[in-house]
Formats: structure tokens, C-alpha cells, sequence
């Protein structure tokens, strides 16, 4: 297959808005995780996100697309820290379950990924939440971000993007800020669980092979 040339995409502006029932921010995009087995709720090393092609919604598009986040372009907040939310919902301080911290590379079978140290908030809300963290019931995560660049390759195009060939149909964002990450009830990238965890609950998350090879 001959390489082409690909379509740069124009960054996003973060604006209020809806999708569905769901309260969301245009030009903030989200793709959901899955975590397997529970570690310790106040010392959490979850999987945020991964360079396994994901199904999303493109603002500028105005459709779903496959899309690849390219984890060396991650850009975190100048305090390296973001909001952990219940369900995406931005609207109220009582959505904040906690906050997500020491943000490290990692690798998640073939895929480059970035994980964070999850601590959840005192109050009632999030006691409850991190509960249903430790009783396994609650496993699925997503993250929260805003594509700040980004290269559209067409369908059957194949291009190479920082040294590394892709193929279209398929949207490649090589750069990205980190907004926010959330719990939800279902999630979808399977590869993407939670890792380190202190504790018989971190070895727990061990035991049930829960734990990605890292190399950070």
C-alpha cells in the first residue's frame, strides 16, 4: 500500500453542552477502561488510557470514529493533578469523588499507556463509591481529554506519524490534554485495568493477574 498524505484536524474549543442524556463538554472527548479486581481504595494505580484504537466521538466530525491517542503527546495540568468524577458529571463539587495523581508510562501488552495513583475524597459519596471499588463490583473507568491536535488518515491511507505507520480509516491524536478521569459503571477498552495497589488488596490485584508489565 503506497503512503498518502493525511488531514491535519483543527484543535477543539472546550465549550458546555450534551450528548444524549449525558452532560459533557464539547471538544472534550472520553473513552472508557476496565479494572478486573479491586486494590487498595486509598492507593489505586489504575490504567487511564491506552494506545488501543478506541471508538469515540468526533466534535469536528460530527460522528464516531476510531481514533489512537499517541501517549508521548499527553499534556497534565501544571499541578499534575485532575479531578476523579462520577460518571463525567463536571457540574457540582459533589461529582469530585477524589483526585488523580503521579501520572507514570507504562506498557499494557503491546500498547503504550499512561497510569495514575486514584485517592478518593472523606465524604460519605465517595466512601460509598470506593466500596464498591473494594467489593469488585465497581471495575470500569474512563478518561476525559482534550485533543489538542490531531491528524485525520483517510480510509486505506497509510501513514507515518512519528516514526510509526497507521492506517486508515482513523483519526491519530498526537497531542492531548488529560481533563478529568471518572467512574462509571460499564467500560470498554479491555486492556486497561487497574495495576499497583499496597496492601492485601494490592495483592489481591496481583494474584488475579490484574497487573499490566510497566516500565515505569
Amino acid at each position: 500500500m503506497q503512503a498518502q498524505r493525511s488531514v491535519p484536524m483543527k484543535s477543539t474549543f472546550e465549550r458546555s453542552g450534551y450528548l444524549g442524556s449525558m452532560p459533557v463538554a464539547y471538544g472534550i472527548t472520553v473513552r472508557a477502561i476496565t479494572c478486573r479486581a479491586a486494590v487498595d481504595p486509598d492507593a489505586i494505580r489504575w490504567i487511564l488510557a491506552t494506545e488501543q484504537p478506541a471508538l469515540v466521538y468526533d466534535w469536528e466530525l460530527d460522528r464516531v470514529v476510531r481514533e489512537v491517542l499517541l501517549m508521548d503527546g499527553v499534556v497534565f495540568p501544571e499541578n499534575r493533578q485532575v479531578p476523579l468524577l462520577d460518571c463525567h458529571n463536571r457540574w457540582s463539587v459533589d461529582d469530585q469523588l477524589g483526585s488523580v495523581t503521579d501520572f507514570k508510562q507504562t506498557l499494557v501488552g503491546q500498547y503504550q499507556a499512561i497510569d495514575g495513583l486514584i485517592r478518593f475524597a472523606a465524604d460519605d459519596k465517595a466512601m460509598r463509591t470506593r466500596q464498591k471499588v473494594v467489593d469488585q463490583h465497581l471495575t470500569d473507568g474512563s478518561a476525559g481529554y482534550r485533543v489538542l491536535n490531531a491528524i485525520w488518515v483517510p480510509d486505506e491511507v497509510e501513514v507515518v506519524i512519528r516514526g510509526r505507520t497507521f492506517v486508515g480509516p482513523l483519526k491519530v491524536s498526537t497531542d492531548w490534554m488529560l481533563k478529568e478521569f471518572t467512574l462509571t459503571p460499564i467500560g470498554a477498552d479491555s486492556l486497561a485495568k487497574a495495576t499497583r495497589g499496597s496492601g492485601s488488596a494490592g495483592r489481591l490485584a496481583r494474584n488475579s493477574g490484574c497487573l499490566p508489565h510497566s516500565r515505569a
